[in-house]
């Protein structure tokens, strides 16, 4: 957004100093324009009273007065002057003008004199009048006898002061450099002024012979005075030899919107800058909350696996077992799958803490623990310690042959250990096992499967411990049924 906006201010600073200049050289040209204009009418009413024979036949005072009539209705027109085929000043609008003055040394009697058949409007470079002592540009016009042979000219000054004041209303400083062209591309007025520069001629500078074959227009090219590149716009003014032009230098064009974008950029950055600062605390700030979360839910499994596992052998406990009983029940009896339940027993256990202590019975704790983690090692398999030396283990998808494989392991390893007990029927540790599944045995609910497991571990006791006894089947097979 900030780059399209920076892109479009750009553009309409272009387009605003090229409109700028286009109306100013459109204004001050038809100004100009309208002035040369009226100093050309004086020169006509010369040019048409010299002609006739009834203004020659009257007095010296009326004949100054036909002839001059128009001359001080121009502003900055300084006089009117009429040279002989010799070019000696024969009259003028002011009567203090020296007659019999040579002026054929001039610029414009010889253009004449060297032009016979030109009969349009000559405007002359700037040069310093002889009678006034000021600057001037002069307009002249040829005069004619009645074979159309060379009779004289006439020519006006126009002060150059009054064309200066005229270009000084211009904003040069902003609008640019405005220039007023002669023949020969003679610069007759330029501001910001430099005198240095007024009635030198740049006919052979590039832009020029551009601007010239355009008549009106656009361009950019190399400055005609100094270095450097412009952009011109320029007008001719009718058929008369002036052309005006305004020369911007590109960077004036967009020096304000550079400020302003520099402006724009320093705030953008700042904001950038802020937004970068607020993201960072942001981020951190979550990853601080991430990282309490995480700690919270590894606090929160610790107190979850704590409440749910036996401090002593690492199997779960009562209340995992009860939990994960009835999820296995509600899975077998959905998916009409078998579910297997061995509950253990250390024989003889309170003799053997009686005997060796209670540290020593914890240790034959573990090693039974240890004997039904390595019997029982399946993902799904689910390993208790339901009481003081009650174990018990959840085989789902299990029948009752599996079962009784896995509790006679069980049995087989807690022997193997050999860990002595006295008063046991073995003289080592052993321990009793009884299984119960579904859908052998007949039980509505997990409570029941546990009190099938109960009895057949009771009948293990009973039978001599040390062994394995299996739940007698129901002689109404259980339908699991969701």
């Amino acid at each position: 957004m900030a780059a399209l906006l920076l892109w479009q201010m750009h553009t309409d600073a272009g387009h605003r100093s090229q409109a700028n200049a286009n109306s100013l050289v459109q204004v001050l040209g038809r100004d100009i324009a309208r002035n040369v204009e009226l100093y050309d009418l004086s020169l006509q009413a010369v040019v048409d009273g010299f002609g006739r024979t009834d203004v020659a036949q009257v007095s010296p005072e009326l004949r100054q007065l036909i002839l001059y009539d128009r001359a001080a209705s121009a502003p900055g027109f300084a006089f009117l002057l009429i040279l002989d085929t010799h070019g000696t000043v024969v009259s003028g609008s002011n009567q203090s003008v020296p007659k019999g003055l040579d002026r054929s040394d001039t610029e414009y009697f010889r253009h004449f004199a060297a032009h016979p058949d030109d009969d349009s409007l000559h405007v002359s470079p700037p040069a310093i009048s002889r009678i006034s002592g000021q600057r001037m540009i002069m307009l002249s016009r040829r005069l004619s006898n009645s074979d159309g042979s060379l009779a004289g000219v006439v020519v006006g000054g126009i002060k150059l002061d009054y064309l200066r004041s005229l270009f000084a209303s211009v904003d040069a400083e902003h609008a640019g450099t405005v220039t007023l062209y002669g023949p020969g591309g003679v610069i007759l007025m330029r501001e910001p002024f430099d005198q240095s520069v007024i009635g030198t001629s740049v006919s052979e500078a590039p832009s020029y012979r551009r601007m010239i074959a355009m008549r009106e227009g656009n361009l950019v090219g190399p400055a005609m005075v100094g270095e450097g590149e412009r952009r011109f716009t320029f007008a001719r003014f009718g058929i008369e030899p002036l052309t005006l032009s305004i020369a911007v230098v590109p960077a004036t064009i967009y020096a304000e919107w550079w400020q302003r974008a520099l402006g724009l950029g320093f705030v953008l950055l700042g904001l950038c800058a802020v937004t970068a600062g607020l993201t960072w605390l942001l981020r951190r700030e979550l990853g601080r909350r991430e990282q309490a979360e995480t700690r919270l839910v590894a606090a929160n499994a610790r107190l979850t696996a704590q409440a749910t596992t036996d401090a002593l052998t690492g199997l779960g406990n009562r209340r995992r077992f009860d939990e994960a009983l009835a999820q296995e029940w509600d899975r077998a009896v959905q998916g009409r799958r078998p579910l297997s339940l061995i509950l253990i027993d250390a024989d003889c256990f309170k003799g053997f803490n009686d005997t060796y202590g209670h540290q020593r019975g914890d240790e034959a704790l573990r090693l039974i623990a240890g004997s039904i983690r390595a019997a029982a090692n399946r993902a799904s398999d689910m390993t208790c310690r339901i009481g003081g030396e009650e174990f018990a283990v959840i085989l789902p998808e299990i029948d009752t042959k599996g079962a009784e494989v896995v509790a006679e392991r069980i049995r087989t390893a807690v022997m193997g250990w050999a860990m002595p007990h006295a008063v046991g029927p073995n003289a080592v540790l052993t321990v009793s096992c009884g299984v119960a599944s579904v859908p052998e045995v007949l039980a509505d609910d997990a409570a029941a499967l546990v009190a099938k497991a109960d009895t057949a571990l009771y009948a293990a006791k009973a039978a001599g411990r040390n062994q394995v006894r299996i739940a007698e089947p129901s002689k109404v097979t259980l339908r699991l049924v969701s």
